[in-house]
């Protein structure tokens, strides 16, 4: 029988991607952007969001490319934002068909492996970002909020690495442990950069335990879901600004719930009693996380 601790490390290595899954990314990132470049005059394109940060989860969903527009471009920023976006999808869908590209909110969706039941392992969708390069950030376009917001991946990166560095690398497979819990809970947290933004204050060294760790998260991620999370780069919306009351509460009776059995695993792993630990570890972490 392994260990608590054991059964974490597996856990973090079974969230790794594999080769394959890596192949499969570039594949399929690089059509979308051939794409892309076909239709648009690009400037560059880059790989931004938790893909880019190594903070993604299993199955690889919302793979982020931002497009920045070029000078033939440029003019789509007296648009609105709606406008632009439309523009990304109607590319797309002539490449990858109408019913597999869909409109987001700051992005063009393509998605890949829609109709077949085992998503794990796959690239299930890329999302396509159109974005203006200024002196100091960027601009995307936002349908919710019909403007253009500033935003800068680049400092999201630069954050997450640093925070990383300091906790001895441990923070980013924690991020990945705590995304995939929020997807096995049915996804209580929106979007999931917000579990990264919360992590970033929430999680302080000195590192003890991934389980402690885990543990530690939920109870203070509990006391701090009614706060508003900012923008790590100081220049968009808040990150939370998904979460409507009623998410808010959902996401505390998930939290809640969480936390408690969090604890109750880590006395009976306390008590010696392995086996029922890690039963109930892997009813909180889901199908990646070993039960012997």
């Amino acid at each position: 029988m392994i260990t608590v601790e054991e059964a974490f490390e597996t856990f973090r290595q079974r969230l790794e991607l594999s080769e394959t899954e890596r192949t499969d990314t570039i594949r399929k990132h690089n059509k979308v952007r051939d794409c892309i470049r076909g239709g648009f005059d690009i400037d560059r394109d880059f790989l931004t969001g938790s893909y880019d940060r190594h903070t993604k989860t299993k199955p690889l969903k919302d793979v982020d490319i931002f497009f920045t527009l070029g000078p033939k471009d440029q003019h789509r920023r007296s648009k609105t934002p709606s406008e632009v976006l439309d523009a990304f999808v109607d590319r797309l869908r002539g490449e990858f068909g109408k019913d597999a590209v869909q409109p987001g909110r700051r992005c063009a969706t393509v998605e890949f492996e829609r109709n077949t039941s085992d998503k794990e392992g796959k690239v299930l969708s890329i999302d396509a970002v159109p974005a203006i390069e200024l002196s100091d950030c960027y601009e995307i376009a936002d349908r919710d909020l019909g403007k253009w917001i500033k935003t800068d991946p680049e400092i999201h990166a630069e954050k997450s690495t640093a925070k990383n560095k300091n906790l001895s690398g441990k923070w980013v497979p924690l991020v990945k442990m705590l995304k995939r819990w929020n997807r096995s809970a049915d996804k209580p947290i929106k979007p999931s950069f917000l579990i990264e933004v919360m992590a970033q204050d929430l999680v302080d060294g000195p590192f003890t335990t991934y389980p402690g760790e885990v543990r530690r998260f939920f109870a203070a991620a509990l006391d701090g879901i009614r706060q508003e999370w900012k923008d790590p780069a100081g220049l968009g919306p808040p990150v939370s600004d998904q979460m409507t009351p009623d998410l808010i509460k959902n996401a505390e009776a998930a939290l809640r719930r969480a936390e408690t059995e969090a604890s109750r695993a880590v006395r009976l792993a306390q008590q010696g009693k392995q086996g029922e630990a890690l039963a109930v570890w892997a009813s909180i972490m889901g199908r990646y996380f070993p039960k012997s």
